[in-house]
């Protein structure tokens, strides 16, 4: 009887063992599922994400020279950006990513479309309709992301955000170092006109390809919350008129966080044949387009679950900074300083609230002071 009754407990703490053993391996197994999903590590699948903004403005009814702003509407509305993010991985080292991105509501584009192949850490490649990895916002302009309910104007006017051209890539890092190396078609010359090149971007749409542009960037990581960059931009610019014609940009950009505080600053120079362009299109093309911009904020609740930062930019930036002198004076009113301070709320993470207050003034004594409130979300 002692002998059956001890076969029994034998039996069933092996039984239990046994159950315990491959619940724990169950469990792992789910454990590995789910963080490979978090690092999108999977062999194959669809991946959904997004982000979007909309953005209230009030102008100021007078400029600095308390004259008429004879801006209309002064108050608007805007559902600026709206934009579905699809991947598909059609194994480990192959996948598709885009982004369709509606903006203003009633206006689609095609932001970013490519094949990737993931290699390793130190190299990796991609074709398609790139985004063109230079300076900050370009490559992370989630409005989760960045400072200011609208990006800085640089990023705008010399920096064409968010700029997407068709060609080829290579990235990667090496230890702390991060490149990238990419062949995109140019810009389109004949749009080019005072105020920059952002009427140039060809956004990949039957985009001419007769000239290229060669782009290369190099990122240091420094372990301690600095990282330092450089981008230079080579290229002949494509058009009907304005064709074959130089477009280089050069960008020096520095980034610091620690604890609640980010940092930013980033230089960017242009240079052009804006002589030779304006000639052809009628416009004063600038020979040489130039300005920095410097940011702080600080996450005043800083390790807590939510997120509060006061913010300030200082942005200067001329895009007739060097005007040849056959095409006449230079327009003062593209000689911008902007001062804008406000405030950033994020109740969870991906989510964002933000409003400031802009003092924009210009050589011309036009400038036209704004308050922005914004609404930003990402998934």
């Amino acid at each position: 009887m002692k002998k059956s009754l001890l076969a029994m407990v034998v039996l069933a703490t092996t039984a239990n063992a046994a159950t315990t053993a491959d619940l724990e391996r169950k469990l792992n197994v789910l454990a590995t599922e789910v963080q490979n999903l978090k690092e999108n590590k999977t062999e194959t699948g669809v991946t959904l994400g997004g982000y979007g903004e909309i953005i209230y403005t009030d102008t100021s009814s007078e400029n600095e020279s308390n004259k008429a702003s004879g801006v209309k509407p002064s108050n608007k509305w805007d559902t600026l950006r709206n934009v579905l993010y699809v991947g598909y991985k059609f194994s480990p080292k192959w996948s598709f990513k885009t982004e369709i991105e509606i903006e203003h509501a009633n206006e689609i584009y095609t932001e970013f479309a490519e094949i990737r192949y993931s290699h390793s850490d130190a190299f990796n490649a991609k074709a398609g309709l790139l985004l063109a990895p230079i300076g900050f916002v370009n490559t992370e302009h989630e409005p989760t992301r960045f400072f200011g309910v609208n990006r800085p104007e640089i990023e705008s006017k010399i920096i064409p955000t968010t700029w997407r051209e068709n060609g080829l890539g290579l990235h990667g890092k090496l230890n702390q170092l991060s490149y990238n190396v990419f062949l995109l078609n140019s810009l389109k010359g004949d749009s080019f006109d005072a105020s920059g090149v952002r009427s140039g971007r060809q956004k990949g749409s039957n985009a001419a390809a007769g000239n290229w542009a060669y782009l290369a960037r190099l990122d240091y990581n420094f372990n301690f919350g600095l990282d330092l960059g450089a981008t230079a931009y080579i290229s002949k610019t494509n058009g009907t008129t304005a064709s074959g014609l130089k477009h280089n940009i050069y960008e020096l950009h520095a980034e610091y966080n620690y604890q609640g505080l980010k940092a930013r600053v980033l230089y960017v120079k242009s240079d052009l044949d804006g002589k030779k362009i304006s000639e052809v299109v009628s416009k004063d093309v600038a020979d040489e387009m130039a300005g920095y911009y410097v940011e702080l904020g600080y996450d005043i609740f800083h390790g807590k679950d939510c997120y509060l930062a006061p913010y300030v930019r200082y942005e200067t930036f001329n895009t007739q900074e060097k005007l040849d002198a056959s095409l006449g004076d230079k327009d003062k009113s593209k000689d911008v300083t902007n001062l804008t301070y406000g405030l950033m709320y994020k109740p969870v993470e991906k989510i964002a609230f933000k409003v400031d207050y802009q003092k924009v003034t210009n050589e011309a004594k036009t400038g036209v002071d704004k308050v922005n409130f914004g609404i930003g979300w990402e998934y």
